[in-house]
């Protein structure tokens, strides 16, 4: 893979343990000749994030929009920085980008985008294999969430298939290098029809 689209969090209250774990994603990503492509935010997961793929000696793309610009203070350290007047457009543009997705902790933004790669994922409109990084049990709740839709049958079991989870960032990067991209039958992952 060339390319992976790390989805993550703005935020600045985030705890310093899950900030020092982007940075390690990161630097991860920069040192194994990764193109990082994120949010193109300076502070938050995504500024540690940014920072350590750098220090690397990697590559950033970052996808932000207008408002974003300030709200998030757009990184100066991007390669390249992409502006867009939309959520829907930099999310658009992040997921074309990505020949592989790791999703770290985040807020309702991080949700949107890894949903939005899931059901991208589900529908067979693309093929790039998911990982979600869960850090210090972060993302616990989304994946009960997922459990009991699957409880509820609006959602298949084998939906759980199209992501993986690992609680350490370097596994993350390493599984996901090791993953390779490809369509699923999306008749297997919808929720309609028999089992």
């Amino acid at each position: 893979m060339e390319r992976i689209t790390v989805y993550c969090s703005s935020s600045t209250r985030a705890s310093k343990h899950l900030h020092e774990a982007a940075w390690t994603v990161g630097h991860a990503l920069g040192e194994r000749g990764v193109t990082v492509v994120f949010g193109g935010g300076s502070i938050g997961l995504m500024g540690a994030l940014s920072e350590g793929c750098k220090e690397a000696g990697g590559k950033l793309i970052g996808i932000t929009t207008t408002q974003l610009v300030e709200l998030e203070q757009a990184s100066d350290i991007c390669d390249e920085l992409e502006v867009f007047e939309t959520m829907r457009e930099r999310r658009k543009r992040l997921l074309e980008l990505a020949e592989g997705v790791l999703v770290l902790p985040g807020g309702l933004g991080t949700l949107e985008e890894f949903f939005e790669a899931l059901v991208g994922r589900q529908l067979a409109e693309h093929g790039s294999p998911i990982g979600l990084v869960n850090i210090d049990g972060a993302m616990n709740s989304l994946l009960l969430m997922l459990d009991d839709l699957v409880h509820h049958r609006f959602v298949r079991a084998s939906a759980r298939d199209l992501f993986f989870v690992e609680t350490d960032g370097v596994a993350a990067v390493e599984r996901l290098l090791r993953t390779p991209r490809g369509l699923v039958d999306p008749t297997r992952m919808v929720p309609s029809g028999p089992d």
